[in-house]
């Protein structure tokens, strides 16, 4: 391939695209690319392929960490997806280190595997790219850093969840909104944010960048945004956390200082994990179709592997509100400071 795409004056990964049959190249390209694999009588080993299918009958699922219900419910998807197919699951944690996602790389080339599930931001050491060179089908779930048709994708409908989350509060009468986000590099963060400014915009509500803190996805974060939000000299009525696990670290500084959920603050999350039905108060919460999510990336990946045509590289399921218990109407009076 690499000979290939120095004679055609393309990357490898362009190469990779047209050998697999994949879009994102362009007509003319393209059928430079075969010209140049025809005049070189170069033949691809797609034996070697099939052989290696048959002997493996295993697929890689990467994720960043083995915690939080986000990764749960869609492992659930997947191992119900695969219960009938005849494949094993190899599940590999990267705890969002660098060397690791490295490390699972070389080991994934050295080794056989039929395709992989990529459940972490795909880009940050090219996996993606490296993936389509090796030909090894895959798709990608979930956050992402930026919108691709290179190669399929599966997630939700974030910007709407962002919106509906913000227009629910506004209904209630809450004007001081603050929001937890996810790191904002990635699209799906940026998209939930753009949902909550549209909404405030729309109810003609101004924008306090003060009631706006960027965090990461985990429970210490919702810890630490919150205690901020409340420091605030002109504090929030209603927080809208950027998961349930940010919304636990909520809720747990607001009952160090004695504030109520619902009568005092207004809480919200996003994903509908297993345990929000189960926090007191019950937590009111963007539900995302995660075990769902996680079928449909199986049977993506599997029409891959048997070489079929997708009908769409990517995928949106629908997100909706889980009216719950801990939202209310703003409060009355100024909170109580630490």
């Amino acid at each position: 391939m690499a000979q290939i795409a120095q004679e055609a004056g393309v990357s490898i990964t362009t190469v990779s695209k047209v050998l697999n049959d994949l879009p994102g190249v362009g007509a003319s390209t393209r059928v430079r690319i075969r010209q140049v694999i025809e005049q070189n009588d170069y033949v691809q080993n797609h034996a070697a392929r099939h052989l290696r299918k048959r002997q493996s009958y295993l697929i890689d699922l990467v994720i960043m960490r083995l915690e939080g219900g986000y990764d749960v419910g869609i492992m659930h998807g997947i191992q119900d997806a695969l219960e009938e197919s005849g494949y094993r699951l190899v599940v590999f944690s990267t705890n969002e280190n660098e060397a690791s996602e490295r490390l699972w790389l070389r080991r994934l080339l050295d080794q056989s595997t039929d395709g992989v599930l990529l459940l972490l931001p795909y880009e940050q050491i090219g996996l993606a790219d490296t993936l389509m060179t090796q030909g090894i089908p895959f798709v990608a779930i979930g956050d992402r850093n930026e919108p691709t048709s290179a190669f399929p994708t599966i997630g939700s409908t974030i910007w709407l969840g962002g919106y509906t989350a913000t227009e629910h509060l506004i209904s209630l009468g809450h004007r001081r909104i603050g929001i937890i986000t996810f790191p904002l590099h990635l699209t799906t963060s940026r998209a939930r944010l753009a949902g909550y400014r549209e909404a405030l915009e729309r109810a003609g509500i101004p924008i306090d960048p003060a009631l706006i803190c960027e965090g990461s996805y985990l429970l210490g974060d919702g810890v630490e945004q919150t205690r901020y939000l409340l420091d605030q000299p002109d504090p929030p009525t209603a927080i809208f956390a950027g998961n349930d696990a940010q919304a636990a670290g909520v809720y747990q500084v607001l009952y160090e200082r004695n504030i109520r959920v619902p009568d005092q603050m207004s809480v919200i999350g996003f994903d509908d994990v297993t345990y929000t039905a189960q926090m007191s108060p019950s937590l009111t919460t963007i539900h995302q179709p995660l075990v769902e999510i996680g079928k449909m990336a199986v049977n993506m990946l599997l029409r891959l592997i048997a070489g079929q045509q997708l009908e769409s590289n990517h995928v949106e399921l629908s997100t909706s509100l889980i009216v719950r218990n801990s939202c209310g109407p703003p409060r009355r009076g100024p909170l109580l400071k630490k």
